[in-house]
């Protein structure tokens, strides 16, 4: 009877007291084990809202580990964008990164120095390659013209506009990566991108968020239907795509050719380390693979989903369709910094998408998750009159420029936006 009454009394004083106790933020009571999960559904920006309403602009859900989440403009410009460097660092996945890479490699965690060195040689990549230079701006048009001239083949028939987005950015990105010119039709990115979505379904599950907690449980999993094996045969075949296009971009490197792609840049870095007899630290093939991964996925996933949105609300929105057109007309043959209606409408589209320091009052202990919810700014009625209609109009001045607003954020905040910008921002020439 007294063991009844401890737990039910610990259960009563974790449900109500645990934030408090830990030094959290107020927020949703969360349950032992699962936290705050059962209280998720699809419309996640609704439940975000509702939760900021309640306990204020910074609250706390258990997923089921504790993070802080920021809903407020103000905060996140305060803290986020101001003290950037505190904020740098991510929770590494790491029973999920060892399945992946066998390891904690690759761009997509930020919780050591090694990542913060290779992001730092990812984007000085970029800039050797040339973003925005003619020979990217020309791949970038050859694929836009090519899906224009398909859907006009159409007939008036039904199309599925992903179809072909997908096909259009994922090999510019490929080449990008790897420097390799694949077919529009090629068989090889539509596998590699069904591969990704059957693994992303497993991954989303709340199976792997307890295998972070409780990484024992990988050797069960036969009493889960062997999800685990069957999320790494994915990654091994992931993997061995990306490790044939390596191969590939191996045998045509040229050490005295300027790097055209990502993949070229780290084998030139990797054989200027070894010829000055300089151990090779963080230059190895394994995070060659994995930053390879992310860097096509994070840009695919990015540039398919803003290019796709901007196509429906202009088919939804004829009047922003005929002025981005005409605009298009108007500058043609210019430089973009004039097309002031492709900026807003694209700037809109992204709103749509979406050590101790202390946050509105709170102190927050180092090494705690924090998640900046950008889609609660831009759908937060005391930020945007009226956000949840598409106005393009809202970042253009009664001069007819380009403004831009301070709430909005089309990726991220600070350093962490850089890699996207760099994969996303590529402005074919007009």
């Amino acid at each position: 009877m007294f063991l009844v009454a401890f737990i039910l009394i610990a259960a009563i004083v974790y449900y109500f007291f645990i934030n408090r106790i830990l030094g959290l933020p107020p927020g949703p009571p969360p349950l032992p084990l699962i936290g705050n999960m059962l209280s998720f559904r699809w419309e996640l920006d609704d439940v975000l809202l509702s939760w900021k309403a309640r306990y204020g602009r910074i609250f706390t859900v258990w997923l089921p580990l504790p993070m802080v989440v920021i809903g407020d403009h103000k905060v996140l410009q305060e803290h986020v964008v101001k003290n950037g460097n505190n904020f740098i660092d991510r929770k590494n996945p790491e029973q999920l990164l060892d399945l992946w890479f066998g390891g904690l490699y690759g761009l997509a965690f930020q919780d050591n120095s090694m990542v913060k060195e290779q992001r730092k040689f990812a984007l000085k990549t970029f800039h050797e390659i040339g973003f925005n230079s003619a020979s990217v701006e020309d791949t970038v048009h050859n694929y836009a013209v090519e899906v224009a001239n398909r859907w006009k083949r159409s007939g008036g028939e039904a199309v599925d506009i992903t179809v072909n987005i997908e096909k259009a950015v994922g090999n510019v990105i490929w080449n990008l990566t790897f420097g390799i010119d694949l077919d529009f039709d090629n068989e090889l990115l539509p596998k590699y991108r069904q591969i990704q979505r059957d693994f992303i379904l497993l991954m989303a599950g709340p199976l792997m968020m307890f295998i972070e907690l409780f990484p024992f449980l990988r050797k069960f999993d036969f009493l889960f239907g062997h999800h685990i094996k069957q999320l790494k045969d994915l990654f091994d075949e992931n993997n061995q795509i990306v490790d044939d296009a390596i191969k590939i971009t191996e045998s045509n490197f040229c050490a005295d050719s300027h790097p055209r792609s990502y993949v070229e840049a780290f084998i030139r870095e990797m054989k200027k380390i070894k010829e000055a007899g300089k151990p090779m630290g963080n230059f190895h093939y394994q995070q060659m693979l994995a930053s390879a991964v992310n860097l096509w996925g994070a840009g695919f996933e990015t540039t398919v989903g803003i290019l796709r949105l901007c196509i429906i609300e202009l088919i939804n929105h004829p009047d922003a369709q005929r002025k981005v057109q005409e605009e298009i007309d108007s500058v043609i043959g210019e430089r973009t910094s004039q097309d002031t209606e492709i900026e807003g409408m694209i700037i809109k589209t992204t709103d749509c998408c979406s050590l101790l320091l202390e946050n509105a009052g709170h102190p927050i202990a180092s090494g705690t998750t924090i998640l900046p919810q950008f889609s609660m700014v831009h759908f937060d009625p005391n930020e945007f009159e009226r956000p949840y209609h598409f106005c393009p109009e809202r970042h253009i001045d009664d001069q007819g420029q380009f403004i831009k607003v301070p709430s909005t954020v089309e990726f991220s905040y600070g350093f962490t936006r850089a890699l996207t910008d760099f994969n996303v921002r590529i402005q074919p020439r007009n």
